[in-house]
């Protein structure tokens, strides 16, 4: 019995291994047959309905060979293949499809100008291996990506969340300063860590997104851009006519007895960790904006390439939660004087946040055109 569920067992791992797609060009290219290397997603409707026709046509043609490529199992190979042939895009709607020298991009394309391509080879013709311009990779504009984080930093929750902890803490232990500094560091990692994982689930769905929308380059980078906008005017109807219109950027203000009830609640540094997880859910919608425009933008590079960028953001973001901790802890100023400066400079932050958040909008567009 249990040599016979060993053989099972071996036979599909043979099955399973002897399907899984190269994971190089030069294994894709070891064909004597001129390779076609397809791009797809298993979410994409537009990937499933081009497979099917090109399994309907390719008997069609002898001299190719078919390679399907799942990118969210070898998106190291796709980027490298987008590099290799100098797409200028930052963000692709799939299918994506390369024969020799050409490639195609979504289904109305390959379908128009696949067969034509095809008939024309006459000999193998390989998928290009070196770039020409080595040099030149894919990247995310750094000023953004800081403008944003910026703009996230200043929003008027984080500050107020960590006050009143602050406050709930020093009220218990008014003379233990070091109990205060520790809540105050570990409610900034719970929150670092929480929209961390955010920022992951983020890019991720946008990256199905695009892959079942089929939206990308410019005019996904211009839907970004509109978010961007909105949310800038919206900031700035705070900053002008603060809660104008039954809302406002902030925690809404039926959420905030429970989440200063669950804050007031705190008695250890531990506990602050455990708050900053829980509260992390009650300030995405104060922080939803500039968070959200940014996994847009991330999620038009691999992800791998996208956590740097993730981690430069994340210290920006709790950067005024550890400066409030240590100013507390060094004496210098009260936690009463900062929650006074925060009520006194509220409209001034929306201000600021609105402004930003217009000019990283106007600053993406101006990108995505070619005018910067």
């Amino acid at each position: 019995m249990m040599k016979r569920k060993l053989v099972i067992i071996s036979l599909f791992l043979i099955v399973i291994l002897s399907s899984t797609s190269a994971s190089t060009i030069e294994e894709i290219n070891s064909t004597e047959k001129t390779p076609l290397l397809f791009f797809y997603r298993p979410s994409c409707g537009h990937c499933q309905a081009t497979i099917q026709w090109i399994d309907s046509i390719k008997t069609n043609y002898e001299n190719i060979e078919v390679t399907y490529i799942n990118i969210d199992e070898e998106n190291k190979l796709f980027w490298e293949v987008i590099q290799n042939y100098e797409i200028k895009e930052t963000s692709f709607p799939l299918p994506l499809i390369f024969v020799g020298n050409n490639y195609f991009i979504g289904p109305e394309e390959i379908t128009n100008n696949l067969e034509n391509t095809l008939t024309e080879i006459n000999e193998k013709q390989e998928i290009k291996i070196e770039k020409e311009n080595p040099e030149e990779e894919t990247k995310v504009d750094l000023f953004s990506v800081l403008l944003l984080a910026f703009v996230d930093a200043v929003n008027p929750c984080e500050l107020a969340v960590l006050i009143i902890l602050m406050t709930a803490i020093l009220t218990r232990y008014p003379k233990q300063k070091n109990k205060a500094l520790k809540a105050g560091l570990l409610f900034s990692l719970a929150i670092f860590l929480m929209y961390f994982i955010f920022g992951l689930i983020l890019v991720l769905g946008f990256n199905t997104l695009t892959g079942v929308t089929g939206l990308g380059g410019n005019l996904f980078i211009g839907i970004l851009a509109a978010l961007a906008i909105l949310m800038g005017l919206l900031n700035l109807k705070d900053a002008i006519w603060y809660g104008g219109g039954g809302f406002i950027m902030e925690v809404p203000q039926k959420w905030r007895p429970k989440m200063k009830a669950i804050i007031n609640g705190t008695t250890s540094p531990k506990g602050a960790f455990v708050v900053g997880i829980i509260v992390s859910f009650f300030l995405t919608p104060c922080t939803a904006g500039p968070y959200f425009v940014f996994g847009g933008i991330l999620s038009t590079i691999p992800l791998f390439q996208a956590i740097p960028y993730m981690f430069i953001y994340m210290c920006i973001f709790i950067s005024p939660m550890i400066a409030i901790s240590l100013i507390t802890y060094f004496g210098f100023a009260k936690v009463e004087d900062m929650g006074g400066w925060r009520e006194r400079n509220l409209k001034k932050l929306h201000w600021v946040s609105g402004l930003l958040m217009l000019a990283i909008g106007i600053w993406m567009i101006l990108i995505s055109f070619g005018v910067l």
